[in-house]
Parts: structure tokens; sequence; C-alpha cells
């Protein structure tokens, strides 16, 4: 065999392994329906205790949450949990955006829930613990799907200085939990 044909040889085998690297690689982002990446979950922990950010209980009040406004200063997102009439508890974070919209989220994600770390926050972002995406604080709670903090209120209501959250707009992560 000439040298000539052995280094074709060579580079069409290497050619040969790339495109069945990427075809695998495609068919794995295609078999997830949400259209996200796909999360490698063999490393998933054998507990479903959530371990993510559980924050300050607080207890429902007339079917609603009440948090002072005090509570919050700049753009830092608080972490809560509230046990519910059903007997679930739901973990959540409010956080005050730029504009001075208070906005409340799961602190968990559709593609990611299962491992249950929840987020985190980086300045102006809330960065999932599992697969590392960001949300802008500006975006919380007003898309759902993927791998964005499950939405509660993109507008809480501010009464007597309380930030207010229903149960029913909490019961709407439950699933999360």
């Amino acid at each position: 065999m000439s040298t000539k044909n052995l280094i074709i040889s060579v580079i069409m085998f290497c050619a040969l392994i790339i495109g069945v690297y990427y075809v695998a690689q495609d068919n794995k982002a295609t078999d997830n329906l949400s259209g996200a990446s796909v999360i490698n979950n063999s490393n998933k922990p054998s507990q479903n205790t959530f371990s993510g950010e559980k924050g300050d209980s607080i207890s429902l009040t007339e079917n609603k949450v009440q948090i002072p406004e005090s509570e919050f200063e700049g753009i830092n997102a608080n972490f809560y949990n509230t046990k519910l009439s059903s007997g679930t508890t739901v973990y959540y974070f409010v956080v005050r955006d730029a504009e001075g919209i208070f906005r409340a989220a799961a602190n968990a994600c559709q593609v990611c829930f299962d491992d249950k770390k929840g987020f985190h926050q980086e300045g102006d972002y809330m960065v999932c613990n599992t697969c590392r995406r960001k949300y802008p604080l500006s975006k919380i709670a007003t898309e759902k799907g993927g791998c964005n903090p499950g939405p509660i209120n993109p507008s809480l209501e501010v009464v007597n200085g309380n930030v207010i959250i229903n149960e029913a707009d909490l019961n709407e992560v439950i699933f999360f939990f």
C-alpha cells in the first residue's frame, strides 16, 4: 500500500469516527421532547429529599404566605419553604428585580427537578445547581418548561408591608416536590 493510500485511509477512518460521534450526540439531544439539553441522571441522589437551599420556613396564614418586604435588600433572592394544606412542603425563592417587581418561583425546574438540588443566585441570575443554566432575574416566573425555575407568580402583591403569596399559587408547583 502506498503512503498516499495509507494517509487517505486514516483520514477516512477518522472522518467516520467523528461522524458517528456527532450522530450519537444529535440523537441524545432529540430524545428530550422539551427541546432542552439532556441531563445525565446517572449521578442522581438515591433519596427523594430536597437537598437545595431550603431557606426559612413560613407557615400559611389564611391560605397565604406573608413575607415582610423589609427582608429584601437589593436584588438578592430569599429562599423559603412552606408546608401546604396537602402536607407537601414546597421550596421556593422570592426576589425583587431591578425594576422593583417581586417575583416568586419554585426552587426547582422542569428538567432537573428529580435531582432536588434547586437554584442559587449569581448576581443578576438564578443558576440551576444541576445543569448550571442561568436565568435573568427579570424573567423569573415568566416562562414555563425547560430548566426555568418553576413559575409561581411574576408580580407579587405587597399588602401592609408584606409580600403575599397565595397557597393556590404554591400549589401550581407542588409536583416538583
